[in-house]
């Protein structure tokens, strides 16, 4: 999963103001965790009694309990759910009503419609919702829910203000509403016009500098990005919106460890945001930290089983520990919550080929394709996939497909040329290889792959060439010392080839082919019980190839 699409949906996830509350140290239920409760089961006396003991930090609404009732919580749960402790703010204060600049600041930063409407029936809202405002709601990407929570909202008016000051506001709050706007539809450059005319009315506002940042991410201009978000932190200190927009304004600017200081800091402003976890994941996955990686995505989940990216980028860091089934098993939950996440797809069809399932693996990178047909790094794998079940030319449409999208993907062009080799096309092969090298001289499978295409071509002093400079690369690729070894032996060098094989068969004693060509030269050389004792090797390792058993039965045949 990009950073950068994690990052903007947790800029502005909450627009809170106020301090913590006390009680979040008691980590009472979150409304996430206690759906889960009741889909787990545990919608009964038993979650009861956990209700009663731990709280919860939410205000349940009725429609909520009539969801849990739906899906099997009984009245003895959602009459502990009714009753039980809510957590106050620190110092005993309410939480203030969220305002419209708020509502709409949320929704730029990607925050879900859902939760946003959550947030409403928590805290109320501190304006009359009315509809001019709820169309802004709606073309900024608010859905029905958010609607109509906004609609039944309890409303708590700030003290009267000066006519002047109201107008101003108002017109901060269309100013605002059309940025909402232009920035749902992609449209940054306006976006980042509407929120600078609605810094004028009010410079101080903290929430709209952190917007006018992702605004002006969204467009590349990083200084301006860090400038805005620098303001924003200055504003208000203890932000945890504006500590998120920096960390991405930091991130863009190439310097990740000061951004994951910005999002470690809004980690300890509210340690109960999911998404400022998943991130901190991701930025210690990068890093090369998988253990810390995997302990804050599992403490995102904690706090949010629903979090599909947070469960993509779980996969992720459990396939780099070598947890093959566990990486596995995140990435179908991610695809579970959300059918339409094409990262979780493209990387389960990864690790489902690494286990050797490519149909599965075929079936996810089409999917992915139905739900991004320009997504080249799909059209690669599922190329790379269908070449492995010897369809040619399914392989060599995607393969060219993805070059198409990326003509400077050399992996791919390294793949298309392997797969126009195993058709015979060996012009066409070097064709890709050679393209591959211009790209990267430091390939060593193009140069591999270059050297096999120039054998068949009847070119071995250029084949031997291209397999030397494999292993210059890198000493430890056994597949060149194999090519080496039978270009060597086909030149008549049995001492060179007996060298390479050997070679190979230190890199990897149960590579079947490596003891037969050893064999081979040992039996060139004379040292025939030596020779019978590597195809006998070669023959256990694999006895069904054919030329293994027949070379091993006529050296053994001619000891009699």
């Amino acid at each position: 999963m990009k950073l950068r699409e994690l990052a903007s949906i947790l800029v502005l996830v909450t627009v809170l103001g106020t301090a913590l509350p006390a009680a979040v140290e008691q980590k009472p239920f979150t409304e996430d965790q206690v759906q889960s409760l009741v889909r787990d089961g545990l919608g009964d006396e038993t979650g009861a009694l956990a209700v009663q003991k731990r709280g919860i930090d939410f205000e349940p609404t009725e429609g909520l309990l009539q969801s849990l009732k739906a899906a099997g919580a009984t009245d003895a749960f959602l009459k502990a759910l009714q009753e039980a402790k809510r957590p106050r703010p620190a110092g005993g204060a309410v939480q203030k009503p969220l305002s419209q600049v708020q509502i709409l600041t949320l929704l730029v930063g990607e925050v879900p419609s859902q939760r946003v409407a959550m947030l409403v029936e928590e805290r109320g809202i501190d304006f009359e919702p009315k509809e001019d405002y709820l169309t802004a709601v709606r073309v900024s990407g608010g859905g029905e829910e958010l609607i109509k929570a906004l609609s039944s909202a309890r409303v708590t008016k700030p003290p009267t203000v000066e006519p002047s000051a109201a107008g101003r506001q108002a017109a901060l709050q269309q100013h605002a509403a059309r940025a909402a706007e232009f920035f749902h539809k992609k449209q940054y450059a306006q976006a980042e016009s509407e929120y600078r005319t609605a810094l004028q009315f009010d410079p101080q506002d903290s929430d709209l500098h952190a917007s006018l940042a992702l605004a002006l991410g969204s467009q590349n201009k990083v200084e301006e990005a860090l400038a805005e978000a620098r303001e924003a932190v200055r504003l208000n200190p203890t932000s945890e919106m504006a500590h998120t927009s920096l960390g991405h304004a930091l991130y863009d600017k190439g310097d990740p460890d000061g951004a994951l200081a910005q999002y470690r800091e809004a980690a300890r402003l509210n340690p109960a945001n999911d998404r400022v976890h998943a991130v901190i994941g991701v930025m210690l996955s990068a890093k090369g930290d998988p253990d810390g990686a995997i302990g804050e995505l599992r403490e995102a989940l904690r706090l949010n089983p629903a979090n599909d990216l947070a469960h993509t980028n779980l996969g992720v860091s459990l396939a780099a520990k070598g947890d093959l089934e566990g990486a596995i098993a995140e990435f179908r939950e991610a695809v579970r919550l959300n059918s339409a996440n094409a990262d979780a797809r493209l990387d389960l069809g990864k690790e489902l080929k690494q286990k050797g399932d490519l149909d599965g693996a075929i079936a996810e990178y089409r999917e992915t394709l139905r739900l991004d047909p320009n997504n080249e790094p799909a059209h690669y794998r599922l190329g790379s996939a269908l070449g492995s079940k010897g369809d040619w030319g399914g392989a060599i449409a995607e393969l060219r497909e993805a070059l198409r999208l990326n003509p400077q993907d050399g992996p791919a062009h390294i793949s298309l040329g392997a797969v126009l080799g195993s058709k015979g096309d060996w012009d066409g092969e070097i064709a890709e290889q050679r393209e591959a090298l211009r790209l990267d001289p430091k390939s060593e499978m193009a140069h591999y792959r270059l050297g096999i295409a120039l054998g068949n071509k009847g070119d071995a002093d250029g084949a031997i060439a291209e397999y030397r400079e494999a292993l210059r690369l890198n000493p430890d690729n056994r597949l060149a010392h194999v090519a080496l070894a039978a270009a060597l032996g086909g030149r008549g060098d049995w001492d060179g080839a007996m060298a390479e094989f050997r070679e190979a068969v230190r890199l990897d004693p149960n590579n079947a082919f490596a003891h037969y060509g050893l064999g081979m030269a040992l039996e060139q050389k004379g040292d025939l019980p030596g020779a019978l004792e590597e195809y006998r090797t070669a023959y256990n390792l694999n006895p069904a190839d054919p030329r293994f058993k027949q070379e091993y039965e006529r050296l053994q045949n001619a000891k009699k």
